[in-house]
């Protein structure tokens, strides 16, 4: 029984490792042709890999992978029709077509992600980038050495796959071509897969997932997408560069419309952000086109696709791979059932304490957060106008008023989420105005924003233990600081549950969690108490007043009752302004600001 749930838990890595060991098996007696035929389906696939590593795992649907693939491609072929004549082949192609998969990459990748586009703009330029690779490459002839590039007419007299072992440069056969393809495109995947194991694939998933909760975390999620992105283009530069050799001729066709919308189909049709679906992908339709057209990926294509796909809207709306993981999920039990025997929630104030102290001895004290003249406008709305404050460590500090008034927006202008059009914020005496949102965490900012932001594929576990790496940077020192706060949050029993299986109250506090796993020096609450039941009220404001001992805390509520509890300084903001300040009490008898709560004509 327990050879099943070992199975489906490694199931990425011991059946494409099975699956390739009988293809490699199978390459030396199958016949010729099939062989041959069978290789480009395979680099297919390591085409499609590349596509849902940026895809699937990295959210960005990317139609420029076969523009690294074609460059990767010819690249590669140039480099090996002038230094391989006498070689390994692959020895010089593969890394010179991925070389330059990741320069082309890098180039573009900047372009797309430090401009901060959409991901509809983003999307569209990458097949833009592909489309004039395309035009461009009909008319394009240079002579490179011995390679000639010749526009509409491609490059030809590309070298075969050798190795060039102990003297013998002849060219391999169909049927062990088929095995260095299969054997090449397992070694990507078990690099691919043991990378996105590791905490950057963690973190690529997290920016998939919320991308403005892992920026909140301290990531500069920018500067993740774009390594994906590079790592990914040098997977497309080499799948080109082993399609060169084994087609020993390129043509621009490589950049044509038809091969930039073919790697989603494979993608989707094997399964989105499996790693192997798109080999799957690619097989299936390979095959398919192969009995059913006669042939390469050709003549049929067209319409096998369009039946794939039908089928696949219809009934496999995961892709293969996902269908088949959703099949088996049914007969192991349910990770999430403790979600459904939770407890309400009790702070550990000892563990708590601990923790505080030792955030201090890590991270020093306390921080003040000081805003002078902070104004924001949007058209002819000013949510921030002029708003000067001065927040530091021993109490509570609460943003209360009507809705409307510019609390949150003034929270998102500290924060760095808006950009202010005038004055200044300063963490202790550093100006932070123009600073990025995840360098201000940096700086010692922590922010929980009105809904709970939690990473809900991930457990409970893993969302606090990435908040915890972000500050840590050691994977030790984050797991124990994890273990900490799910004993301090009474989470222990749910540290294996999904996120997204937890109630909204529960969200709630793991979102405050991951928060307190930053160790912050500042921490901005936005309506924090919203969905919780009074017990857990109750805990929460407890929470805030031992931490405003230990930190700067600034609390959005519209709970006046709960921000009675906070025993705290209370500002009233109207209309982007500072209306009122003082003790909740004093303010609750205050008829002017009755009057605004109420929508009431002021006294005159």
């Amino acid at each position: 029984m327990k050879l099943f749930p070992y199975l489906f838990k490694n199931a990425g890595i011991v059946f494409p490792v099975l699956i390739a060991a009988i293809g490699m098996s199978a390459s030396g007696w199958v016949d010729p042709y099939f062989a041959f035929v069978a290789s480009s389906w395979v680099i297919f696939g390591l085409l499609g890999l590349s596509l849902d590593i940026v895809w699937g795992r990295g959210g960005f649907l990317s139609l420029g992978q076969t523009a690294f693939y074609g460059l990767g491609g010819y690249f590669g072929s140039v480099v090996a029709i002038n230094y391989a004549q006498q070689g390994n082949s692959l020895l010089w192609a593969l890394p010179a077509g991925g070389l330059f998969g990741v320069l082309c990459a890098t180039f573009l990748g900047y372009i797309i992600f430090y401009a901060r586009m959409g991901a509809l703009q983003s999307t569209i330029l990458s097949y833009t980038f592909t489309l004039l690779l395309w035009s461009v490459s009909q008319s394009f002839k240079w002579q490179v050495g011995e390679a000639l590039i010749a526009g509409d007419s491609g490059l030809s007299n590309i070298p075969g796959i050798t190795l060039g072992i102990y003297g013998n440069n002849e060219l391999l056969d169909p049927n062990d071509s088929l095995f260095i393809a299969i054997l090449v495109s397992l070694t990507l995947y078990l690099l691919t897969k043991v990378l996105m194991s590791s905490y950057f694939g963690r973190i690529i998933d997290c920016i998939r997932i919320d991308e403005e909760k892992t920026e909140l975390l301290g990531y500069n999620v920018r500067q993740f997408k774009l390594l994906n992105f590079i790592y990914a283009g040098g997977i497309a530069g080499i799948a080109g560069a082993l399609f060169a050799l084994w087609s020993n001729f390129l043509n621009p066709s490589i950049f044509s419309i038809q091969e930039a919308l073919l790697v989603p189909i494979y993608v989707l049709v094997g399964g989105l952000g499996t790693l192997f679906g798109p080999f799957v992908g690619a097989i299936t339709i390979g095959a398919l086109s192969f009995y059913l057209g006669g042939g390469a990926i050709g003549t049929q294509t067209t319409l096998i696709l369009g039946a794939t796909l039908i089928f696949l809207v219809l009934f496999l709306k995961h892709g293969l791979l996902g269908t088949l993981r959703d099949f088996c999920s049914k007969y192991l039990p349910d990770p999430n059932q403790a979600s459904r025997e939770s407890k309400p929630v009790k702070i550990d104030t000892d563990v708590l304490n601990t923790l505080m102290n030792s955030a201090r001895k890590q991270v020093g004290p306390a921080k003040k957060l000081i805003t002078d003249g902070l104004y924001k406008r949007f058209g002819g709305v000013v949510p921030v106008n002029s708003v000067s404050r001065t927040f530091i460590p021993g109490r509570p500090y609460s943003l209360i008023g009507p809705n409307g008034a510019g609390k949150s927006s003034f929270l998102k202008t500290c924060v760095g989420m808006y950009r202010p059009d005038s004055g200044h914020i300063y963490i202790d005496d550093q100006d932070v105005s123009r600073a990025k949102i995840y360098q201000r965490v940096n700086q010692g900012l922590g922010v929980k924003n009105q809904r709970p932001q939690v990473f809900g594929e991930l457990t409970v576990y893993q969302n606090l233990w990435i908040a915890a790496y972000s500050r840590t940077r050691r994977a030790q020192s984050a797991h124990e600081m994890s273990l900490s706060v799910v004993a301090m949050l009474g989470l222990s029993n749910q540290k294996s549950v999904q996120a997204g299986a937890l109630s909204h109250g529960q969200q709630q506090w793991l979102d405050i969690g991951m928060v307190l796993c930053l160790t912050p020096r500042i921490l901005l609450l936005d309506e924090p108490a919203a969905g919780m039941t009074n017990e857990e009220t109750r805990e929460l404001s407890q929470l805030i007043r031992t931490l405003a001992e230990h930190m700067t805390v600034v609390v959005v509520e519209h709970d006046m009752e709960f921000i009675r509890t906070l025993e705290g300084h209370v500002t009233v903001l109207h209309q982007g302004e500072v209306f009122a300040e003082g003790n909740i009490q004093a303010l609750r008898n205050d008829d002017s600001v009755l009057d605004i709560y109420l929508g009431r004509r002021a006294h005159v």
